[in-house]
């Protein structure tokens, strides 16, 4: 999966090779469509497999709820790196005396040289991570070999061993598809609401380039200090209603969005709560996740697989819908896309966070 990222990704985000002005879109599309699959195919292996070690890794509830916690800190720091960059590298262009206060086709070599920089960096922490982490030496659904320390009596009798599940088991437990519908949910509020950011800044705030690097880099410095925050609100107050509580976040956001048309500094408020309520929806479903597949570790990989798997099908099929509802089918952005994307920020994050509520009650009606 790493290979397939590190082999695929800088040429998404360089000019088409062989390329003209006179190139039709049509062999642009056949051109990086390649890279793209390679590179889906690639992150889907990586984050399947890198989450797939958490219930490998440890077994205690409120363990799991702490890694998943620092893998999300850590991720959030990933991110919060690459929009330091962007925003270095947007607000220093020495060599462009011409530049504009918006993106266009002048900031190309920008967006290339930061995606050579992003590659190289996760290289060397990919490498880290393949020589620092160690699996579990013994096959999954056996017992570890007793070791000297291990007492030879147990203090309590035993109960008979559950038997593991394997994929096609997991097809027919109705908590299953609970936790897939919540997860679903979840991303999509936490993936659309990430890729149409940019959009509602420039085209519906009409607010300055660098604000898509400051905002989202604001965002995820609140997502990163919320996540410090899960392990002792879970013990608290417990799963559901930590990721209610999340929601509540984030609708307080969508109300924010509703009522003010136009925002200018106070966008950085908006963007603190949209931050803190995303890292909490994500890391406490990922935690649902882990304790749905329990000491099932052998199938952990389907598991998590099935939930990527709907929460891309969920977000392609979003995006389509939202890029056919577009009122500029011809251009850019006209000025119905100052609404349209207004709008758009509204119903991704309240309109599906009351969605997720739903999912929610029917978890904790019937528990996991």
């Amino acid at each position: 999966g790493t290979t397939c990222v590190l082999v695929s990704f800088p040429f998404i985000f360089n000019p088409c090779l062989g390329c003209k002005e006179n190139t039709p879109q049509w062999a642009a599309f056949i051109y990086y469509l390649p890279f793209i699959v390679i590179f889906q195919f690639g992150w889907a292996a990586t984050q399947i497999s890198h989450l797939s070690l958490i219930p490998e890794l440890v077994t205690s509830d409120h363990e799991k709820v702490e890694l998943t916690a620092f893998r999300y800190a850590f991720t959030v720091m990933a991110n919060i790196t690459v929009y330091g960059l962007a925003w270095l590298l947007l607000n220093f262009q020495v060599d462009q005396p011409d530049r504009t206060e918006h993106l266009g086709i002048q900031d190309v070599p920008i967006f290339r040289n930061l995606s050579l920089i992003v590659v190289v960096l996760g290289a060397v922490f990919s490498l880290i991570f393949h020589l620092g982490t160690k699996e579990k030496p013994y096959p999954p659904g056996l017992l570890p070999q007793p070791e000297e320390s291990t007492p030879l009596l147990q203090k309590e009798p035993m109960s008979p061993p559950r038997p593991l599940l394997i994929w096609k088991d997991w097809l027919l437990e109705p908590a299953f598809y609970q936790v897939a519908v919540l997860y679903m949910s979840t991303r999509l509020i936490v993936n659309l609401s990430q890729t149409y950011i940019a959009m509602y800044l420039t085209n519906s705030l009409l607010l300055p380039k660098k604000y898509i690097a400051t905002i989202p880099l604001v965002m995820y410095i609140s997502g990163f200090l919320s996540s410090f925050l899960m392990k002792p609100v879970n013990k608290w107050i417990g799963r559901n209603l930590t990721y209610f509580v999340g929601i509540l976040v984030i609708l307080a956001f969508a109300s924010w969005v509703t009522l003010a048309g136009q925002m200018g500094a106070e966008i950085y408020g908006a963007a603190v709560l949209l931050g803190a309520g995303s890292a909490t929806i994500l890391v406490t479903s990922l935690s649902m996740t882990a304790d749905l597949i329990g000491t099932n570790t052998h199938s952990g990989a389907f598991v998590y697989g099935a939930m990527s798997f709907t929460d891309k099908m969920a977000n392609g099929l979003a995006v389509m819908a939202i890029q056919n509802l577009h009122p500029c089918p011809t251009e850019l952005c006209c000025p119905a896309c100052i609404s349209f994307y207004h709008w758009v920020m509204v119903l991704v994050t309240g309109g599906i966070a009351i969605a997720a509520i739903a999912s929610l009650c029917c978890i904790m009606v019937w528990p996991i």
